[in-house]
């Protein structure tokens, strides 16, 4: 495997999961999904966990026990990856994601956030104590016994607002939890100044303006922005709340930074910045990069193009339900074009099938670097056979050749083959490889 990813794509640094409980980054191809042309021709079950080896110091640190995957044995995806690697000159960076079951994992609900309703999530709370002790064991153990060259840290988490909004691209139906209102949170948000009653409140009328929006055949009287709108101007702490969210985000990506650098200084840590950061002008507005790298060696913005094509089609019906109603559909497609500076992209009814084209990838570049002003590399995510319906956008070898090409015409450093080896054919791969060699 590490001779193909070498010779046919020009890998020179490997990213094993090193903890997840999904299967975007671990197991064999989703099941449902054709079977890549390698490896075991069978779909597989997993649990998830940590796949590498814990000690006694991440057991006395954290306050929840029992993460290694058990599904491998007592298989170490680092021990027994990291000297092949670098027999071949290829480093290695630890990957990991805040993807968890909480069924699986004892005592979960001591570090996971909570909604209005006082409900336990499905991930952990950015201000919990004991849920930064966790990650951050989870980091210095890894970083500790094994010769690590850098990690990535996968948070695909976006804020209560523009949850509560439906401002993404999965299944939405105006049923959205709203997180965090734990203790710690509420205390850490009063201490600040704002007002947590005001901040409940606010998120419960729009809430309610959703659920309404959604059901409501045709505007009527004023639009659904201006009655939006006017909610923000009324309950100004959702923007309190949702800035705050962010900023407790950012203080964990400082945590984590400051744990390995503490253990390796040379090491390299960076941050993944999910796909909808390239759709969204909300979510894109919150991701402040001139902040972020503060704290980063490199980032990593996804500028998957195949898959963008039906994640921004579900994006903007989704807006179009609740913030846009104002508009037709293909207008609010029209109107995140010209916001977002894309030009001669496809319509929305064509778009789950032709994907977006590589110039996307190239204006996602270009505006990353401009953000970061030369602090830090940034390097794109060019997505590889992740998972799309059987009728929309596969990735073709000529689709891979042309992102990673775009991407470092526009000045990228290095890109990111995406999401996970399992999914990607190896003839895709080698558009990469094709890429490289056309670039010299």
């Amino acid at each position: 495997m590490l001779d193909d990813l070498q010779e046919k794509a020009g890998v020179n640094v490997l990213m094993p999961a090193v903890f997840t409980y999904g299967r975007g980054l671990a197991g064999r191809q989703t099941p449902g999904q054709p079977l890549p042309d390698h490896g075991v021709q069978q779909y597989d079950e997993i649990h998830g966990g940590s796949y590498a080896k814990l000690h006694p110091e991440f057991s006395a640190k954290s306050v929840i026990q029992n993460v290694r995957a058990p599904e491998l044995g007592d298989f170490d995806i680092l021990a027994d990856v990291i000297p092949k690697a670098k027999a071949r000159r290829i480093e290695t960076y630890c990957l990991f994601e805040e993807a968890y079951n909480p069924r699986l994992i004892p005592g979960f609900e001591k570090i996971a956030e909570v909604d209005l309703d006082g409900r336990s999530g499905d991930s952990t709370c950015l201000n919990n104590p004991e849920a930064r002790d966790f990650l951050v064991a989870l980091v210095e153990d890894w970083f500790k016994y094994n010769d690590l060259d850098g990690m990535m840290w996968e948070s695909e988490r976006q804020g209560p607002l523009n949850n509560t909004l439906g401002a993404h691209f999965g299944q939405f139906a105006g049923n959205s939890s709203i997180h965090c209102f734990c203790t710690y949170c509420t205390s850490k948000a009063a201490a600040q100044g704002i007002s947590v009653e005001r901040a409940r409140a606010g998120f419960h009328s729009v809430d309610q303006w959703v659920k309404q929006t959604l059901k409501s055949e045709s505007p009527r009287g004023s639009g659904a922005l201006v009655l939006l709108w006017r909610l923000l101007l009324e309950y100004p702490e959702l923007l309190a709340w949702q800035k705050f969210w962010f900023r407790s985000q950012e203080e964990v990506y400082g945590l984590l930074y400051q744990a390995v650098k503490a253990i390796n200084p040379k090491a390299q840590v960076g941050w993944h910045i999910m796909h909808l950061v390239t759709m969204s002008p909300f979510y894109q507005a919150d991701q402040d990069f001139g902040r972020i790298v503060k704290t980063a060696d490199f980032l990593k913005p996804c500028a998957y193009n195949n898959c963008a094509g039906p994640r921004f089609a579900r994006y903007i019906r989704n807006v179009h339900s609740t913030v846009f109603r104002d508009l037709a559909p293909d207008e609010v497609l029209e109107f995140h074009y010209r916001l977002l500076g894309y030009e001669h992209e496809a319509s929305l009814d064509k778009l789950p099938t032709t994907g977006m084209s590589a110039q996307y990838v190239a204006r996602e570049t270009r505006r990353a670097l401009a953000d970061v002003n030369g602090a830090v590399p940034i390097y794109p995510g060019i997505d590889i056979d992740i998972p799309t319906a059987l009728d929309e956008k596969r990735t073709q070898p000529a689709d891979v050749r042309a992102a990673v090409q775009a991407a470092f015409r526009a000045g990228a450093l290095g890109v990111v083959l995406s999401r996970k080896y399992a999914e990607m054919k190896l003839t895709n791969l080698a558009g990469a490889g094709e890429a490289l060699r056309e670039l010299a």
